[in-house]
């Protein structure tokens, strides 16, 4: 017996079932050490360095046994244009999908997420920045010690663009950080009694974002935005509201301070 595991058919079309050999991986608990351990490859080479041609018979075996399936089950017999996806790129994609779901998150709480180590994370943040570069997407990665989340690329719409998003009756999702900045001012404001202090230049934009109510002589909190943080019984939409029911909070009343 060689040291490479003979290869049923065309040699050249086989190669390594990615996809399994990772759901059966995350199935047994091994992790991307277990696997380089196994292999003697690093992960983050699989796609490069680990083939049937390269992995020897013994080693080959022992990783079946180690994800408790067949060694012929860890190879696929495709089409000869068909290439194996490294692992990292998998990764990256999945990595790319949670942070669009999570937004703004810490990296521990996102690995302990995902069931990865935070090697696999690193490298995954890693690829997917690469990545994002490379193929022009209006999508950046930001990855530090604390917060791991997308961004997107500065100018790619002009100003009066995005005010025409927002004039047509687009709402986002959430707030963008200015946003969310003057809208809390305002409700500290108008919680306290005190004299909205609101950057004129900002007043347009967050009543189109339906952020402050629609008339006063003073900029206040839309009724919608009191409704959903329960400080209002009904949202403006509701008939009650509409026929001037609207029980909102009072401007002077106070609440709790943070941690009462």
């Amino acid at each position: 017996m060689t040291d490479q595991m003979p290869l049923p058919g065309g040699t050249s079309a086989v190669a390594f079932d990615w996809k399994f050999l990772r759901t059966r991986a995350a199935q047994c608990r091994l992790s991307d050490e277990d696997l380089t351990a196994l292999t003697g490859i690093p992960t983050a080479d699989f796609g490069t360095r680990l083939t049937p041609h390269t992995l020897p018979a013994a080693a080959l075996f022992a990783l079946a046994r180690a994800l408790n399936t067949s060694a012929e089950s860890l190879l696929r017999q495709g089409g000869p244009a068909r290439r194996a996806a490294p692992a990292a790129d998998d990764d990256a994609t999945v990595l790319h999908a949670a942070l669009l779901e999570a937004d703004r998150i810490h990296p521990d709480d996102l690995a302990s997420a995902l069931e990865w180590t935070p090697h696999r994370l690193r490298r995954a943040a890693t690829t997917l920045a690469a990545h994002l570069e490379r193929s022009g997407s209006p999508h950046r990665l930001v990855h530090t010690g604390t917060a791991i989340h997308l961004i997107c690329v500065p100018d790619l719409l002009t100003g009066k663009q995005r005010q025409n998003l927002h004039d047509c009756g687009h709402t986002a999702a959430t707030l963008a950080p200015g946003e969310a900045a003057c809208l809390a001012r305002l409700l500290h404001h108008t919680a306290h009694g005190l004299t909205p202090d609101l950057p004129a230049e900002q007043i347009p934009r967050l009543a189109n974002r339906r952020l402050l109510a629609p008339d006063g002589e003073q900029p206040a909190p839309h009724p919608d935005v009191l409704f959903g943080l329960g400080l209002a019984a009904f949202p403006l939409t509701d008939t009650k509201a509409a026929a001037g029911g609207c029980a909102s909070v009072p401007a002077t009343a106070t609440p709790p301070p943070p941690g009462a």
